[in-house]
């Protein structure tokens, strides 16, 4: 995996022991609402200000909020993993929690707690070796990512991410907001190669920047220089991506995919 730390292999491992704890076999099997009250949580829906979910802990009982806001399956269920995630492991750290979009996707700007709590999730929702058993070789693409997150019953943007951390290929996953970048993650390879500004303004050399307009439309994978995407990229000039981006009209957002040629 992508994350080698102590901290980040042990969350791995307790989603995993979970899975052999309860005998679960298939995603389908996985009810978070009922694995959550064997736990000793209940998970409720309500209003919730600036965040997406919530975890209060009481001694050995807690209760997990859910945003109503919170309407995609995939999504809520990710939700509700991530805060498991801090039950199981960081009950010597605070007795509450308070996560929002941010804290469930881009690792590197989250505390490490965040990141464990991600990566917990990943592996309960989508355990390694499944999920490596049906992505491996097949392409990186919007095509298998939604296969995979129809089985896995998860969002596109999460299995994206869980394709990316697995992958020993160059590819990179991207989220971009209103032609800005809002955040990205790469395989291991790419990050090392290359590295990808957020914060900064799409250029109109890129699909995503060209999508921010009326048409909305994508015309499929496209080759794309590496300059148009890339801050950091020392062969550049001899690198050429694949782009693959799908404009969501609800949040304003585009998702790439980006893969070496």
């Amino acid at each position: 995996m992508k994350d080698s730390s102590y901290k980040n292999t042990l969350a791995g491992g307790e989603a995993e022991w979970l899975w052999k704890l309860y005998g679960f076999t298939k995603p389908d099997e996985l009810i978070l609402e009922d694995l959550a009250f064997a736990r000793g949580v209940i998970v409720t829906d309500g209003p919730l200000e600036k965040m997406e979910a919530r975890l209060v802990r009481s001694g050995d009982k807690g209760i997990i909020r859910i945003s109503q806001s919170v309407s995609y399956v995939g999504q809520r269920r990710f939700a509700i993993a991530h805060e498991l995630g801090h039950w199981q492991l960081h009950e010597k750290i605070s007795q509450f929690f308070a996560c929002t979009s941010d804290d469930m996707v881009a690792s590197y700007k989250t505390s490490p707690q965040e990141g464990e709590a991600n990566i917990f999730a990943a592996n309960l929702l989508m355990p390694s070796n499944l999920f490596m058993d049906l992505a491996n070789n097949k392409e990186f693409s919007f095509k298998t990512i939604s296969n995979l997150a129809e089985y896995f019953i998860t969002s596109l943007t999460a299995t994206g991410i869980r394709y990316v951390d697995l992958s020993d290929d160059y590819c990179a996953i991207v989220c971009c907001e209103a032609g800005k970048i809002r955040w990205w993650r790469g395989s291991d390879d790419f990050e090392n190669k290359f590295w990808i500004m957020p914060g900064t303004k799409l250029s109109t050399n890129t699909i995503a920047g060209c999508l921010f307009s009326d048409s909305h439309k994508s015309e499929g994978p496209e080759e794309i220089d590496t300059k148009a995407w890339c801050d950091r990229s020392p062969d550049c000039e001899l690198d050429t991506l694949i782009e693959e981006s799908k404009y969501f009209e609800r949040y304003n957002q585009v998702i790439t995919l980006l893969r070496l040629r």
